[in-house]
This record gives structure tokens, sequence and C-alpha cells, in this order.
């Protein structure tokens, strides 16, 4: 039985993203609680390398978030220099899995996100209901800010992700249990596509079971992301947006 979920969030230099992703956490997290009263939450903060003002963004959240002398604060902010989103990610599920307060692995459901990313209000719960499920991977999906979207390149993202033929995986939307994260060997150290990778490895690891039901596919509100071109991973989900861009024949999407 899941007894904790925390939430893992990278901010590399994303000091006007950081607000908005943290207040929208926050309430998915008061969702959870005021459901769910007997579970414990934290949100780990890693600021990776960064040289804006997201230390000041991420504290000052933290601050007001508070804590209690039970579970300790809701916001736990961590400082990494690696400038490597995969790095990031390990580094935060390392301090979550260290400040569990004895939990299982097994009850322990660790879900991901980013900072410049918006999750729905029942988020929490739905990662709950997956973890509850049995699932060992839960993967959601994601939508491209609409305000920096053309007609034409939102009906192209959801023509290429509105079907079931192809599994998508985005480390903005993603849940995993605690030891299944531990036995596949976590978040690699890579630039980009780490949550690609974390996936694949539990779906293989589950493949040796014969279990294929236990990685699911969330069909959930999804997780609004930025739909910027130019992002902080070489190869990343902006680049993708990129080559959505070049695929289509008019200007297919604005200026974040």
């Amino acid at each position: 039985m899941i007894g904790r979920i925390d939430v893992v969030l990278p901010a590399p230099d994303e000091e006007e993203g950081l607000g908005p992703a943290l207040e929208a956490v926050l309430a998915a997290r008061d969702g959870l609680l005021e459901r769910h009263p007997e579970l414990r939450c934290r949100v780990v903060v890693v600021l990776d390398a960064c040289s804006d003002s997201s230390p000041e963004v991420a504290r000052s959240w933290a601050l007001a978030a508070g804590g209690s002398e039970r579970d300790g604060p809701v916001i736990e902010v961590l400082e990494v220099p690696f400038g490597v989103v995969g790095r990031a990610r390990a580094a935060g599920v390392e301090r979550a899995l260290d400040e569990a307060d004895g939990a299982e692995p097994a009850a322990h459901w660790l879900c991901s996100t980013d900072a410049d990313s918006e999750v729905p209000g029942s988020w929490l719960l739905d990662h709950l209901d997956a973890a509850r499920g049995g699932a060992l991977l839960a993967l959601g999906r994601v939508l491209p800010a609409e305000h920096q979207l053309t007609a034409e390149a939102r009906e192209t993202w959801m023509r290429e992700h509105g079907g079931t033929e192809e599994r998508h995986v985005f480390g903005a939307n993603l849940g995993v249990r605690a030891d299944a994260y531990l036995a596949t060997g976590g978040f690699p150290a890579e630039r980009t596509g780490e949550d690609v990778a974390l996936a694949e490895a539990v779906a293989a690891f589950v493949a040796l079971a014969d279990r294929p039901e236990l990685v699911v596919e969330l069909d959930t509100p999804p997780v609004v992301t930025s739909a910027r071109m130019h992002g902080r991973a070489p190869g990343g989900f902006a680049g993708y947006l990129r080559t959505l861009v070049d695929r289509i024949p008019s200007e297919g999407l604005s200026s974040p």
C-alpha cells in the first residue's frame, strides 16, 4: 500500500516558470492530502547550475509553504552544479529517498515534473490511483501551452499524441514506484532522454516477469508544459517542437 508520494522538480534557470509550477504542484498536493490525510508528500526542487533568480523563487515558495514536525518541510530545496537534467532528477530522487522516514520502497511513489510545466489539480490523485492499482511505472500526457501554439501546430501535436499506437514518455508527467526505480538504476546521467531511458528500463524489468500491465499510460488530464523551441537540454522537448514546426508549411509556434 502506497504511504508516501514525493515530487521531484528540476529547475535549471527557470525563474519565470518555477512559481506557477510550484503553485500547481502544491494545489495537487492539497487535493491529495484532503482526500488522503494519512499520506506523506514532499516536493524536492532541484536547482541545477542556476544563474538566474530561481534559487530566490524556490526559497520564497519553500518558506511560504512551511512544514510540520511530523513531515518536515513541504518544499525542500536542493542545489546542484550539474547542468545535466538526468543527474538533477536523480539527485532529487536520492534526496526524496533519503528523507522518506523509513518508508519501504514498495510503498513509496515518486512523481517527476518540470519547472516550466503546470500539473492539473488531480495529478497526484491520478498517480496514486495508478500506484494503488499495482503499477510500477505510470506515464502521463503533456500538452504544450496553448498560447504558444498556432492552431495548426496544436492539431499536429494532438494527431501525433492523441492515439494509443505509440508510447510517449515525458519527464514532466511520470511516476515510478521506488523499488522499481532502484532495481533499474534510476534516471541515467544524460543531458536528454533520461525519462525515456528509465521507462525503457522499467518496461524491460517487468517484461522479464511477463507483467506488461505494470507499466500504465494515464488517461487523465495532461500536464501543460512550455512550448518554447529553445530549451535547456539539447535534443529535448524543445528540439522536438522545432522538428514539428519544420514539418508544417506555416509558422507553427509563437515566441514564448
